[in-house]
Protein backbone atom coordinates (compact mmCIF):
# COMPACT_ATOMS: atom_id res chain seq x y z
CA UNK A 1 0.00 0.00 0.00
CA UNK A 2 1.24 3.48 -0.91
CA UNK A 3 -0.50 6.47 0.64
CA UNK A 4 -1.77 9.54 -1.20
CA UNK A 5 1.42 11.25 -0.05
CA UNK A 6 4.45 9.49 -1.56
CA UNK A 7 6.57 10.30 1.48
CA UNK A 8 4.47 7.90 3.57
CA UNK A 9 4.48 4.26 2.51
CA UNK A 10 4.12 0.85 4.11
CA UNK A 11 7.03 -0.29 1.94
CA UNK A 12 9.43 1.33 4.40
CA UNK A 13 10.48 -0.54 7.58
CA UNK A 14 9.14 2.36 9.66
CA UNK A 15 5.68 2.58 11.21
CA UNK A 16 3.21 4.73 9.24
CA UNK A 17 2.36 6.88 12.26
CA UNK A 18 6.07 7.67 12.73
CA UNK A 19 6.43 8.66 9.07
CA UNK A 20 3.35 10.87 9.38
CA UNK A 21 4.61 12.39 12.61
CA UNK A 22 7.85 13.42 10.89
CA UNK A 23 5.97 14.88 7.92
CA UNK A 24 3.80 16.99 10.21
CA UNK A 25 6.82 18.01 12.30
CA UNK A 26 8.52 19.30 9.13
CA UNK A 27 5.54 21.55 8.48
CA UNK A 28 5.84 22.96 12.02
CA UNK A 29 9.61 23.44 12.08
CA UNK A 30 9.72 24.90 8.55
CA UNK A 31 6.93 27.34 9.53
CA UNK A 32 4.54 26.06 6.86
CA UNK A 33 2.23 25.79 9.84
CA UNK A 34 2.74 28.85 12.03
CA UNK A 35 2.46 29.05 15.84
CA UNK A 36 -1.19 29.37 16.83
CA UNK A 37 -2.43 28.08 13.45
CA UNK A 38 -5.15 25.44 13.32
CA UNK A 39 -4.04 22.33 11.41
CA UNK A 40 -6.28 20.10 9.23
CA UNK A 41 -8.72 17.85 11.07
CA UNK A 42 -8.04 14.14 11.62
CA UNK A 43 -10.42 13.32 8.76
CA UNK A 44 -8.66 15.75 6.43
CA UNK A 45 -5.24 14.36 7.36
CA UNK A 46 -6.49 10.85 6.62
CA UNK A 47 -7.52 12.00 3.14
CA UNK A 48 -4.34 13.99 2.50
CA UNK A 49 -1.95 11.23 3.52
CA UNK A 50 -4.06 8.17 2.72
CA UNK A 51 -3.71 6.64 6.18
CA UNK A 52 -6.12 5.43 8.85
CA UNK A 53 -7.65 7.48 11.65
CA UNK A 54 -5.65 5.42 14.17
CA UNK A 55 -2.39 6.34 12.41
CA UNK A 56 -3.29 10.03 12.37
CA UNK A 57 -4.36 10.03 16.01
CA UNK A 58 -1.14 8.35 17.20
CA UNK A 59 1.01 10.84 15.26
CA UNK A 60 -0.94 13.77 16.71
CA UNK A 61 -0.78 12.30 20.21
CA UNK A 62 3.01 12.17 20.10
CA UNK A 63 3.30 15.69 18.69
CA UNK A 64 1.00 16.94 21.44
CA UNK A 65 3.05 15.09 24.06
CA UNK A 66 6.29 16.67 22.75
CA UNK A 67 4.73 20.13 22.96
CA UNK A 68 4.44 20.87 19.24
CA UNK A 69 0.65 20.69 19.06
CA UNK A 70 -2.19 21.42 21.45
CA UNK A 71 -5.74 20.05 21.26
CA UNK A 72 -8.63 22.34 22.16
CA UNK A 73 -11.90 20.56 22.75
CA UNK A 74 -14.55 21.57 20.23
CA UNK A 75 -12.11 23.77 18.32
CA UNK A 76 -9.47 21.48 16.80
CA UNK A 77 -5.70 21.01 16.96
CA UNK A 78 -3.31 23.95 16.87
CA UNK A 79 0.42 24.52 16.53
CA UNK A 80 1.69 25.62 19.92
CA UNK A 81 3.20 29.03 20.46
CA UNK A 82 6.86 29.35 21.43
CA UNK A 83 6.31 27.90 24.90
CA UNK A 84 8.33 24.75 25.60
CA UNK A 85 7.58 22.26 28.36
CA UNK A 86 10.59 21.26 30.41
CA UNK A 87 10.36 18.31 32.80
CA UNK A 88 12.44 18.84 35.92
CA UNK A 89 13.34 15.20 36.41
CA UNK A 90 16.79 15.20 34.81
CA UNK A 91 19.76 17.44 34.06
CA UNK A 92 19.20 19.51 30.93
CA UNK A 93 20.43 22.50 28.94
CA UNK A 94 18.29 25.10 27.18
CA UNK A 95 20.10 24.53 23.88
CA UNK A 96 19.54 20.77 23.88
CA UNK A 97 15.86 21.09 24.78
CA UNK A 98 15.21 23.63 22.02
CA UNK A 99 16.91 21.41 19.45
CA UNK A 100 14.50 18.61 20.41
CA UNK A 101 11.64 20.95 19.55
CA UNK A 102 13.18 21.86 16.20
CA UNK A 103 13.94 25.43 17.26
CA UNK A 104 17.01 27.36 16.20
CA UNK A 105 18.73 29.08 19.09
CA UNK A 106 21.31 31.85 19.07
CA UNK A 107 23.33 32.83 22.13
CA UNK A 108 25.01 36.21 22.44
CA UNK A 109 27.76 36.75 25.00
CA UNK A 110 27.09 40.13 26.59
CA UNK A 111 30.16 40.09 28.81
CA UNK A 112 32.86 37.71 30.02
CA UNK A 113 35.05 38.96 32.86
CA UNK A 114 37.13 37.77 35.77
CA UNK A 115 36.11 39.31 39.09
CA UNK A 116 36.68 38.80 42.83
CA UNK A 117 33.98 36.59 44.31
CA UNK A 118 31.55 38.15 46.75
CA UNK A 119 30.72 36.25 49.92
CA UNK A 120 27.36 35.21 48.42
CA UNK A 121 28.94 33.86 45.23
CA UNK A 122 31.70 32.11 47.21
CA UNK A 123 29.06 30.42 49.38
CA UNK A 124 27.14 29.27 46.30
CA UNK A 125 30.29 27.89 44.67
CA UNK A 126 31.61 26.45 47.95
CA UNK A 127 34.94 28.25 47.58
CA UNK A 128 37.00 30.29 50.04
CA UNK A 129 37.64 34.02 49.88
CA UNK A 130 39.61 35.62 48.43
CA UNK A 131 38.89 33.83 45.14
CA UNK A 132 38.46 34.83 41.53
CA UNK A 133 35.46 33.79 39.45
CA UNK A 134 34.52 34.07 35.81
CA UNK A 135 31.31 36.04 35.37
CA UNK A 136 29.54 35.21 32.11
CA UNK A 137 26.44 37.10 30.98
CA UNK A 138 24.56 35.74 27.97
CA UNK A 139 21.36 36.55 26.12
CA UNK A 140 19.51 33.66 24.47
CA UNK A 141 17.38 34.07 21.36
CA UNK A 142 14.87 31.92 19.46
CA UNK A 143 13.69 33.17 16.07
CA UNK A 144 15.61 36.40 16.77
CA UNK A 145 13.58 37.03 19.92
CA UNK A 146 15.34 37.10 23.33
CA UNK A 147 13.86 34.57 25.74
CA UNK A 148 16.42 34.34 28.56
CA UNK A 149 19.11 36.39 30.24
CA UNK A 150 21.70 34.24 32.03
CA UNK A 151 24.51 35.11 34.39
CA UNK A 152 26.91 32.28 35.25
CA UNK A 153 29.70 32.28 37.83
CA UNK A 154 32.49 29.71 37.44
CA UNK A 155 35.53 29.40 39.72
CA UNK A 156 38.65 30.42 37.78
CA UNK A 157 40.43 27.43 39.32
CA UNK A 158 37.91 25.11 37.64
CA UNK A 159 38.10 26.45 34.07
CA UNK A 160 40.93 28.97 33.78
CA UNK A 161 40.98 28.98 29.97
CA UNK A 162 37.36 29.74 29.09
CA UNK A 163 37.12 32.29 26.27
CA UNK A 164 34.29 34.23 24.70
CA UNK A 165 35.15 32.70 21.32
CA UNK A 166 34.90 29.13 22.60
CA UNK A 167 31.64 29.77 24.46
CA UNK A 168 30.10 31.52 21.44
CA UNK A 169 31.07 28.73 19.06
CA UNK A 170 30.56 25.70 21.30
CA UNK A 171 28.41 26.73 24.26
CA UNK A 172 29.42 26.90 27.91
CA UNK A 173 29.08 23.25 28.88
CA UNK A 174 30.83 22.00 25.72
CA UNK A 175 33.65 24.47 26.41
CA UNK A 176 33.93 23.17 29.97
CA UNK A 177 34.09 19.59 28.70
CA UNK A 178 36.97 20.62 26.43
CA UNK A 179 38.84 21.54 29.63
CA UNK A 180 38.07 18.16 31.19
CA UNK A 181 35.24 19.46 33.37
CA UNK A 182 31.95 17.62 32.86
CA UNK A 183 28.63 19.06 34.09
CA UNK A 184 26.88 15.99 35.50
CA UNK A 185 24.02 17.13 37.68
CA UNK A 186 22.36 20.26 38.96
CA UNK A 187 20.15 21.57 41.71
CA UNK A 188 17.71 24.12 40.37
CA UNK A 189 15.20 26.38 42.09
CA UNK A 190 12.74 28.68 40.40
CA UNK A 191 10.26 31.34 41.39
CA UNK A 192 7.96 33.90 39.83
CA UNK A 193 9.38 37.37 39.32
CA UNK A 194 8.98 40.39 37.07
CA UNK A 195 11.35 41.85 34.50
CA UNK A 196 13.37 44.76 35.88
CA UNK A 197 14.23 47.82 33.82
CA UNK A 198 17.80 46.82 32.94
CA UNK A 199 16.67 43.30 32.02
CA UNK A 200 13.74 44.61 29.98
CA UNK A 201 16.03 46.64 27.76
CA UNK A 202 18.12 43.60 26.85
CA UNK A 203 15.15 41.26 26.48
CA UNK A 204 13.07 43.71 24.42
CA UNK A 205 10.20 43.58 26.91
CA UNK A 206 8.39 46.05 29.11
CA UNK A 207 9.59 46.38 32.67
CA UNK A 208 7.23 44.66 35.09
CA UNK A 209 6.06 41.82 32.83
CA UNK A 210 5.96 38.32 34.42
CA UNK A 211 9.07 36.15 34.24
CA UNK A 212 10.69 33.17 35.91
CA UNK A 213 13.90 33.38 37.87
CA UNK A 214 15.97 30.20 37.83
CA UNK A 215 18.96 29.51 40.02
CA UNK A 216 21.12 26.49 39.32
CA UNK A 217 24.10 24.94 41.08
CA UNK A 218 25.96 22.62 38.68
CA UNK A 219 28.24 19.80 39.82
CA UNK A 220 31.08 17.71 38.43
CA UNK A 221 31.15 14.85 40.88
CA UNK A 222 30.96 16.55 44.27
CA UNK A 223 32.58 19.78 43.07
CA UNK A 224 30.47 22.85 42.33
CA UNK A 225 31.50 24.17 38.91
CA UNK A 226 28.84 26.79 38.20
CA UNK A 227 26.26 29.01 39.84
CA UNK A 228 23.80 30.35 37.28
CA UNK A 229 21.04 32.91 37.70
CA UNK A 230 18.60 33.14 34.78
CA UNK A 231 15.62 35.33 33.95
CA UNK A 232 13.29 33.58 31.49
CA UNK A 233 10.28 35.05 29.74
CA UNK A 234 7.17 33.92 31.58
CA UNK A 235 5.45 32.77 28.39
CA UNK A 236 8.35 30.72 27.07
CA UNK A 237 8.97 27.66 29.24
CA UNK A 238 6.54 25.52 31.18
CA UNK A 239 8.26 23.59 33.97
CA UNK A 240 6.79 20.24 34.92
CA UNK A 241 7.87 18.33 38.03
CA UNK A 242 7.65 14.55 37.80
CA UNK A 243 6.61 12.90 41.06
CA UNK A 244 7.26 9.22 41.71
Amino acid sequence: MVSANKNITSELPVALYYQLKNELLKKITSKQWLPGEKIPSEKELCQIYGVSRITVRKALDELAESGHLVRRQGKGTFVTNVSVEQRLSKFYSFSEELKKHGMQEKVKVIRLEQIPATQEIADRLEIELPAQVIKLTRLRFVDQKPYALETSYIPVSVCPHLTEKSITENGLYASMRMEGVFPERGIESFRATVIRKNEAELMELKAGVPAMQLQRITYFGTQVIEYCNSIVRGDFFTYTVELK
